[in-house]
């Protein structure tokens, strides 16, 4: 059984920034992200993104171990400008297990009708200013900067 849990204070999103860590640690191209980057990038009072957007963050857990991530995000200023109802989502690192892909997109999704944002895009930032997409194959190359 998959259980999502959202990822509120700051213990729990160094979980969450540091979940990729165990997901790659046997792939020697993986570039880790500045964990304290990271932490500071999802905090309200540090990153200016949050006057105009909102954001959750989710783990997934199999059998009590972290198993993915996701991260919800409603740009309220990209809706506006669009006239477009949609969520985004971002962070998305999973286990190559569909039904934990299908558990945090469900997440998002659920997010999204309770926001009445019809659409779903990603994985994107909390802008179009940042990182964007997501590495299905070619893990065996390196990253590019």
């Amino acid at each position: 059984m998959i259980t999502i849990k959202e990822m509120k204070t700051k213990q729990e999103l160094t979980k969450f920034v540091k979940f990729p860590f165990s997901l790659y640690d046997k792939n020697s191209n993986w570039v880790p992200p500045l964990v304290n980057d990271e932490l500071e990038s999802m905090d309200p009072e540090k990153n200016p993104v949050f006057k105009n957007a909102e954001a959750r963050f989710f783990l997934a857990y199999k059998n009590n171990k972290p198993v993915g991530r996701i991260a919800a995000i409603i740009n309220h200023i990209e809706i506006n400008e669009q006239g477009k109802p949609k969520m985004r989502f971002g962070w998305f690192d999973a286990i190559d297990d569909l039904e934990v892909t299908k558990a945090l997109i469900a997440q998002v999704e659920k997010i999204g009708r309770a926001n009445n944002l019809n659409w779903i895009e990603g994985p994107v930032g909390f802008s179009n200013m940042e990182k964007a997409g997501m590495l299905i194959e070619g893990f065996e190359y390196l990253n590019t900067m």
